[in-house]
């Protein structure tokens, strides 16, 4: 066992899929609201289906939650609870523009029963349809080519699901008023993402944050020195300093007279 901790010492962490081919992803405000979302908004059924998915992500939801969710957890509109990982009790609440577009997608669905699950697999290659009451199983890639084919149809690159739960801690902890100070901590991020363990929250999904923190920190380490004379000048402004009173005090006398 210490040979193993050994070892592992010799590899530094790597958090967020840093390793991976293509890295973690923290979405800005406008990329999520203004870019991702309206991509979904094309009026058919699958591109509602497409936007209540993603919304879920940037709600802080994990992938299998997503999956899982049934009407049963939506009972109390605006707020959502459900069970999460590791057996423990989840709850979000919405905004008005997710809750009328949940009411929409509630009146198309033709059987909304508790137990049927929210987000509906497609069926059919050449006409695509939705499979009312059908969801996507935990294990496959399909909510993965949902958000992917809609981060690319919004011209945002690769966008992978669990960014979109990284960028629901990155937006909020962004929000700051005019003087900079921030509308949520560490604490509240926490709760948002549900983790049991706020070190979780900073380590894996605020730390790797691009913050600027380094080019803010610049100036304030090696602040800018002030202008240096040149030798062969310092005897010159020394003249002027000594002339300057007596300039001054030549133009007073002859203003009185």
């Amino acid at each position: 066992l210490t040979r193993i901790r050994r070892l592992k010492r010799q590899y530094p962490k790597v958090y967020g899929r840093g390793q991976a081919p293509n890295p973690a992803r923290w979405l800005t405000h406008a990329e999520a609201f203004e870019k991702l979302i309206p991509a979904c908004q094309d009026g058919t059924l699958i591109g509602l289906r497409d936007e209540l998915a993603i919304r879920f992500g940037l709600s802080g939801m994990r992938r299998a939650e997503i999956l899982r969710l049934t009407w049963h957890d939506l009972v109390s509109l605006p707020t959502v609870e459900w069970t999460g990982k590791g057996n423990r009790p989840r709850r979000i609440v919405l905004g008005p523009a997710f809750v009328e577009a949940l009411q929409r997608w509630h009146d198309a669905y033709p059987d909304p029963n508790p137990d049927a699950t929210i987000i509906c697999r497609t069926a059919g290659t050449t006409r695509p349809r939705v499979d009312w009451g059908t969801g996507y199983r935990t294990e496959t890639a399909c909510l993965h080519k949902i958000v992917t084919r809609r981060a690319g149809q919004a011209g945002l690159g690769h966008v992978a699901p669990h960014d979109l739960r990284r960028s629901a801690a990155g937006i909020l902890h962004t929000a700051t008023d005019d003087n900079g100070a921030h509308f949520f901590d560490l604490l509240d991020i926490q709760k948002v993402l549900g983790h049991a363990d706020p070190a979780t929250t900073m380590r894996s999904y605020l730390d790797p944050m691009d913050t600027g923190v380094l080019d803010r920190a610049a100036p304030r380490r090696s602040p800018v020195p002030p202008p240096r004379i040149p030798p062969h000048s310092r005897k010159a402004t020394e003249c002027l300093r000594i002339m300057q009173p007596n300039r001054v005090a030549r133009n007073g006398a002859a203003a009185v007279s």
